[in-house]
């Protein structure tokens, strides 16, 4: 995926109307810089632009194919839009309204933290019981680290309700497996044309983001950053990147009420009593 990207992004950045047309003798910061404003308008796009270049300059310089670096002092403005967390509202929304299997896509992702490419690989069989509790194997593609991911009750008593064919839990309607590109494309479009999820077209939501929900909502119940890096298998770093749009208000609330739950402030921690 990584590869595809950067490739789109260098395919860009060669045409003879951005930067293509210049010798790399003519190339510099100044230019560079016209060509990130020129993609101002879409944050997201000029974002990776701007990390495939600087990887690009990495390489280059220390072989001796750039005369001089060409990324020095140039500024962007970066979308942080695929890790921002969807409410639960947004979440019920999505679960209720999104048409051509959204909806399941919706759930598993809110609730296990997986990446796209991770979730349109699940199967049935990697559903794995650990003391009683179920949960799913899951090799991640982008680390290919090995992880068990439990599930939640309310995703439990939801795929109760699932039908159960043989291979992958997440299908299209046709019957045939999602990809991790098509699940992308779909999603665009499904926002865009089912007037329902409005909400969630103006709010500019993507599936990434419901892995940020995941870990906001763990932390919101009470699980430690290094719990949460253990359940959705992602550095705690990571943890912290992706809770880091959460509503400040509604984390303090559901940190008071962790709280009015432990049995210190119930005045009952290991036999202590609060004296009236």
């Amino acid at each position: 995926n990584t590869k595809d990207n950067w490739g789109r992004q260098l395919r860009l950045a060669e045409r003879l109307d951005t930067l293509g047309s210049l010798s790399i003798h003519a190339i510099r910061p100044a230019l560079v810089q016209a060509f990130m404003d020129g993609l101002s308008d879409r944050p997201g796009k000029q974002g990776a632009c701007f990390r495939v270049l600087k990887q690009l300059e990495k390489w280059a310089i220390v072989r001796d194919l750039l005369p001089h670096p060409i990324t020095t002092g140039v500024e962007i403005e970066e979308s942080d839009g695929g890790h921002v967390p969807w409410t639960r509202e947004q979440v019920e929304l999505g679960e209720r309204h999104a048409r051509k299997g959204f909806s399941r896509i919706i759930t598993l992702a809110a609730n296990t933290g997986q990446r796209g490419s991770d979730l349109v690989k699940m199967r049935w069989t990697d559903i794995e019981e650990v003391n009683g509790r179920p949960g799913i194997n899951v090799i991640q593609k982008k680390t290919g680290r090995q992880i068990w991911v439990p599930f939640t009750q309310s995703l439990i008593a939801i795929m109760a309700g699932w039908e159960r064919r043989p291979g992958f839990i997440l299908l299209r309607p046709s019957g045939i497996p999602w990809t991790r590109h098509r699940v992308s494309n779909d999603w665009v479009k499904e926002r865009r044309n089912n007037e329902t999820l409005s909400p969630l077209k103006e709010a500019g939501l993507v599936i990434h983001g419901l892995r940020a929900t995941a870990c906001v909502r763990l932390s919101r119940a009470g699980a430690t950053t290094r719990q949460i890096s253990d359940m959705i298998g992602m550095s705690e770093q990571m943890v912290a990147r992706y809770c880091r749009f959460s509503d400040q208000k509604e984390n303090a609330v559901a940190a008071v009420m962790h709280l009015d739950g432990t049995p210190y402030e119930r005045g009952t921690s290991a036999g202590w009593k609060t004296k009236r």
